[in-house]
């Protein structure tokens, strides 16, 4: 298979680059390129909150450059303490309220909302509740490198 990529196109009223998939005979996807990583694989606390996503993956042993951590903090104020990144890290918030800090900013974040944090800019957040706080937080990097500050 080979991927193009076109020239720029409008699609619903916003610009695109178009990616097109040659998908002759002969040229198709290798199931060998998948992973499949089960749950006991990458969760934590399994045994305090089965129902909820709690662990992380360093994804770099997957052939990926990112990893992932699941973020279910029950308790008001529970949180990492101030740390930076050499690469951009992602948070999808995906029930609750944080209060994240992002170099001298304060930002509030609730369900639904994603939040970018540049490369190398201090950061931390708390759970505001009320109730808990679920995030699923992205590292641009097959591995995590992390500068505590606090």
């Amino acid at each position: 298979m080979t991927t193009k990529t076109a020239k720029p196109q409008e699609n619903n009223g916003k610009i695109g680059a178009c990616v097109c998939l040659d998908r002759r005979p002969g040229l198709g996807l290798s199931s060998a390129m998948a992973h499949v990583i089960d749950r006991d694989k990458w969760a934590g606390a399994t045994d305090r909150w089965p129902d909820h996503w709690q662990g992380e993956l360093q994804c770099g042993a997957y052939g990926s450059k990112s990893c992932l951590i699941f973020n279910y903090l029950p308790e008001i104020g529970g949180g990492p303490r101030l740390h930076m990144h050499p690469y951009c890290e992602i948070f999808i918030i995906r029930a609750g309220t944080g209060l994240f800090t992002v170099g001298d900013r304060q930002i509030e974040a609730s369900a639904g909302q994603i939040l970018i944090v540049p490369p190398n800019t201090p950061h931390k957040f708390t759970n505001l509740g009320p109730g808990p706080l679920e995030t699923t937080d992205i590292h641009e990097n097959g591995s995590f490198i992390t500068e505590w500050l606090e």
